[in-house]
């Protein structure tokens, strides 16, 4: 049976604006919005409209340039942040709140577990009220008790939610773990999309979103070059390759992805990572002269994915073992 089609929500101008030391203005926010939408994502997600008249532009910009990806701003469970998306003419809104005890304790001091729960009902019906698509997002899932998640998305649902998303807000879950949410999620609430946002603390937001695709997910949220709060979430290039790898999505063009990628570095002030997969410096170079002899016989000796097999005349010159090390400008061309 054919795996169903993976929806990719890129949160690089949400999420990623969040990164320490990143503002993304509004020209560079079109320009990432327009390269996003040129490889396929299905959902951008932008801003946090209440948070200011910057905010409000940001998010009013994108949302006017009449994409093909559904565009999606942030709000806490408030009438006055859910309205203010409804005014940019965003088409979703995401309402995030926590309902475990830490939540209680540090973001709504005071409320209980069950007054949080009606919290998130009131806002889905808010939303519904401005015309608005709902992701309900329930922060910090991974460290909440499980009764209360589903307590949480099926007041969501039933309040008229259109999807709602499992946060691994602290990158701390497992794939074992992640798909058994998933999978639990995907049967009580079967007619109701799922996602699943996750941060990449314990280096294992791919290995999760995998996990979560083979156990059903039905959306998975992503950054370029994973940029996000702390150490960010799940690579959009990577996974967008290794979807294509295991035949579940087309691949994309790397020459796109390693545009779109630069196009973020610059925008973000933030390094470009050589060794990042895919659309590193690196990603597809042999510096080793056996590699580089074997893959002039044998693309495939070396090249894990033939459509990124590229020819021998563009391999970068490497250092044999033993040698005297090259000044720098003795390495040649990368893949292009």
């Amino acid at each position: 049976m054919q795996r169903k089609r993976t929806l990719i929500n890129d949160a690089t101008l949400r999420e990623g604006n969040q990164a320490s030391g990143v503002r993304f203005s509004v020209h560079d926010s079109v320009a990432i919005a327009t390269a996003l939408d040129g490889i396929g994502v299905d959902m951008i997600e932008i801003g946090h409209p209440l948070a200011g008249p910057y905010e409000h532009q940001r998010t009013e910009a994108v949302a006017k340039l009449g994409l093909g990806a559904k565009i999606i701003a942030h709000a806490r469970a408030h009438r006055t942040d859910i309205e203010a998306v409804s005014r940019t003419g965003a088409t979703w809104v995401g309402i995030f709140l926590g309902v475990n005890d830490i939540t209680t304790k540090a973001r709504v001091i005071g409320r209980s577990t069950t007054e949080l729960i009606r919290m998130v009902a009131d806002a889905v019906k808010v939303a519904k009220d401005c015309g608005l698509n709902i992701r309900y997002s329930c922060e910090d899932a991974s460290r909440t008790n499980t009764l209360f998640l589903v307590d949480v998305f099926g007041a969501a649902i039933d309040a008229g939610a259109d999807r709602i998303c499992y946060a691994d807000t602290l990158g701390i879950a497992e794939p074992a773990e992640v798909a058994r949410k998933v999978t639990l999620m995907k049967s009580e609430f079967p007619d109701a999309e799922v996602e699943v946002h996750l941060h990449d603390d314990r280096g294992l937001a791919m290995a999760n979103s995998l996990a979560a695709i083979d156990a059903g997910v039905d959306s998975i949220s992503v950054s370029v070059n994973a940029l996000g709060e702390r150490c960010g979430i799940t690579d959009l290039a990577t996974l967008l390759v290794n979807l294509g790898f295991r035949g579940e999505r087309a691949l994309p063009d790397i020459s796109e992805l390693r545009a779109l990628s630069r196009l973020v570095a610059m925008s973000s002030n933030t390094p470009f990572d050589a060794l990042r997969p895919i659309v590193g410096d690196n990603a597809f170079k042999h510096g080793s002269k056996l590699h580089q002899r074997a893959t002039q016989y044998e693309p495939r000796a070396y090249d894990w994915i033939k459509e990124f097999i590229y020819r021998h005349d563009q391999q970068a010159v490497g250092q044999a073992p033993g040698e005297e090390p090259s000044a720098p400008d003795q390495t040649v061309s990368e893949i292009s």
